[in-house]
């Protein structure tokens, strides 16, 4: 049985690293070595409870979740003494804490999103039994400000989920505006802000003020993206006075219960912990300048081939979408009529050649006359 499982694992092993080469659409790096930590499996390691209190339970990462906590706080413009904080198992865990925190601060207050926010939000709505309103989008992907300023007034209370990187098109959603209009309908607020791949992206490349330097209450980031891992996880950063009566003290684990799930995932405090300590800031910073070049590079790329509607948001690139042979084989994102790339550290200009010139034979087979009377 051990040697007939051991070939399952080989083959699967094999699978996995043809995929790796033609893996374009989906916001996941793949660049990183992780065996350092392979060591650290062989224990049941657990962080139950909240990250700033080490429970009864000892054989955890708290420290180095806390560590983990406290780069992204310094990189989102927060104060060590006014966040609060916990590794998730990903982005949807994300966006569920941040309403459920929104919730338990504005009960019955209706949750706004645009037409292009991640399906998560609307998943998680619906479990916490709130009520939305949805916004529509511009062309490129934003958040319609008229239609939300229409949809806000005469509200008393409101929560919204802005989008820092929508799913197709990147759109990042402009926070401060969002702000000015709350605040001039006189409503109460609540601001979460889903940054789950842009939220690694904008800090080394642009100026928007996206984090906590706005008015927001609460974040999410995906670690499994820009930041690269072998298992989603993601982080969950909030305003202090926003979780105030989200705690509940177990004496069974000797601390509070704060985060959603009971026990956590100790083991991806240390990969993203890793992460951070060997990249830094330094390495980050390159990485995200590659990034756009390829974006560039790719954007320049399909515009000679004449591909039809080319767009970019930083190291997202949409078009028209291709046939479902092309979607399959590059594992393209593709939503209705159009696909996108993103442009990550483990890829190359080699490799994005190869995937337009294999468009480029579409639209020549395409443009071709034929043979049928």
């Amino acid at each position: 049985m051990e040697k007939k499982a051991r070939s399952h694992l080989a083959r699967k092993y094999r699978q996995l690293v043809t995929l790796e080469k033609t893996f374009l659409g989906y916001p996941c790096d793949a660049e990183f070595d992780y065996a350092p930590l392979y060591k650290f499996l062989k224990f049941p390691l657990n962080n139950v409870g909240d990250p700033y209190e080490d429970s009864t339970y000892r054989i955890q990462t708290k420290e180095f979740e806390r560590e983990v906590l406290k780069f992204f706080a310094k990189l989102l413009h927060i104060r060590k003494n006014d966040y609060w904080g916990y590794i998730t198992n990903g982005g949807t865990e994300g966006n569920q804490y941040g309403l459920y925190a929104a919730r338990e601060t504005l009960p019955k207050a209706p949750v706004f999103f645009s037409d292009h926010t991640h399906y998560s939000v609307k998943k998680n709505v619906h479990i916490l039994r709130m009520n939305q309103c949805i916004v529509r989008s511009q062309p490129n992907g934003e958040m319609d400000y008229e239609d939300f300023a229409k949809k806000i007034r005469g509200r008393k209370t409101a929560i919204v989920v802005a989008n820092i990187g929508t799913t197709m098109t990147g759109a990042v959603d402009d926070i401060q505006r969002i702000t000015e209009i709350l605040e001039k309908h006189k409503v109460r607020y609540y601001i979460h802000a889903d940054a789950a791949l842009y939220g690694m992206v904008l800090p080394f490349c642009s100026d928007v003020k996206f984090d906590f330097r706005t008015k927001i209450n609460s974040i999410a980031i995906s670690g499994h993206k820009f930041l690269g891992s072998p298992v989603p996880c993601g982080i969950l950063l909030a305003r202090k006075e926003s979780i105030k009566c989200l705690q509940n003290y177990i004496e069974y684990i000797g601390a509070h219960d704060t985060t959603l799930s009971g026990s956590r995932d100790a083991f991806t405090p240390l990969v993203l912990w890793y992460r951070l300590k060997t990249k830094g800031l330094h390495g980050f910073r390159k990485q995200v300048k590659y990034s756009l070049s390829l974006a560039d590079y790719l954007v320049s790329e399909l515009e000679k081939i004449g591909w039809p509607n080319v767009g970019k948001s930083y190291i997202t690139v949409w078009f028209e979408r291709p046939s479902q042979k092309i979607v399959n084989k590059w594992e393209l994102a593709a939503n209705k009529d159009v696909a996108h790339v993103i442009c990550l550290p483990h890829e190359s200009k080699k490799e994005l050649h190869k995937f337009v010139m294999e468009l480029h034979e579409e639209v020549k087979s395409a443009r071709e006359p034929s043979d049928e009377l």
